[in-house]
């Protein structure tokens, strides 16, 4: 039996295989393109699902804090910030004395007065301060004796925190019976009434002063024993937590 091989039998052969390979293509591209729509569709919700979290949890923190009365608009929770310019009334705990103390000795206090933030008490009359001598001469022959100091830290809840306050300076009489002329600007000498019970005064400073034994040659020792109340003023602004009742 002869096979008839015709050139139009070997076209219509060759034209089927042609289409099958192109449906089969079509088919492959088809199938990977829905795999990549499934997992874009995937990764969409997943995205979807995160910023729905997100928005969730910003929400749940901005409700917390507007229920919190003690929290300020510049501090965490429980904290409250305290201005600059807050006066803060101490009595000290420890002396210092142009004769004894150094530069860079340490003293402690104890706040006279609630230390306010508005309305919130952030520390209670009776918190422990610390301060700083920045300056302690003694008296010498025809010049007073001098101290400057300032507050440095503040105890809250049993942890100690920083700040920064006006410093108070304070100058002795010159043998002669004036300031001598190393005094700061605006230091002054004032005679605190009533012993450790008053306040010291004067132009930013205040001290109890005495003639130091040795005739009029020598200038004033100058004393701030315990006891006596200095004011100071913060120099910044401070967050600082609020001590727990």
């Amino acid at each position: 039996m002869t096979v008839d091989v015709s050139p139009s039998h070997v076209h219509i052969g060759f034209k089927l295989r042609c289409r099958a390979m192109f449906i089969h293509m079509q088919r492959k591209e088809i199938g990977a393109t829905r795999r990549a729509l499934s997992t874009n569709s995937l990764s969409a919700i997943s995205i979807t699902g995160v910023l729905l979290f997100s928005s969730l949890a910003l929400l749940g923190a901005q409700e917390a804090s507007s229920t919190n009365p003690q929290a300020s608009a510049t501090g965490g929770a429980n904290s409250a910030t305290v201005p600059a310019g807050t006066r803060m009334m101490v009595r000290m705990i420890d002396a210092v004395d142009s004769e004894k103390s150094r530069p860079n000795d340490r003293f402690r206090g104890s706040l006279e007065a609630n230390l306010m933030a508005g309305e919130v008490v952030v520390a209670p009359k009776g918190t422990t301060v610390f301060g700083r001598l920045l300056t302690a001469e003694s008296a010498g022959r025809g010049a007073g004796g001098q101290l400057e100091f300032d507050l440095t830290d503040i105890m809250i809840n049993g942890q100690m925190h920083s700040l920064a306050t006006s410093s108070k300076q304070v100058q002795g009489e010159g043998a002669s019976g004036q300031t001598s002329s190393g005094a700061r600007t605006g230091a002054a000498v004032g005679a605190i009434t009533g012993g450790v019970g008053g306040a010291a005064r004067g132009a930013g400073a205040g001290a109890v002063a005495g003639k130091i034994s040795g005739g009029t040659t020598s200038g004033e020792r100058v004393n701030v024993p315990a006891g006596t109340l200095v004011e100071f003023a913060l120099d910044h602004p401070v967050s600082l937590p609020v001590a727990t009742r």
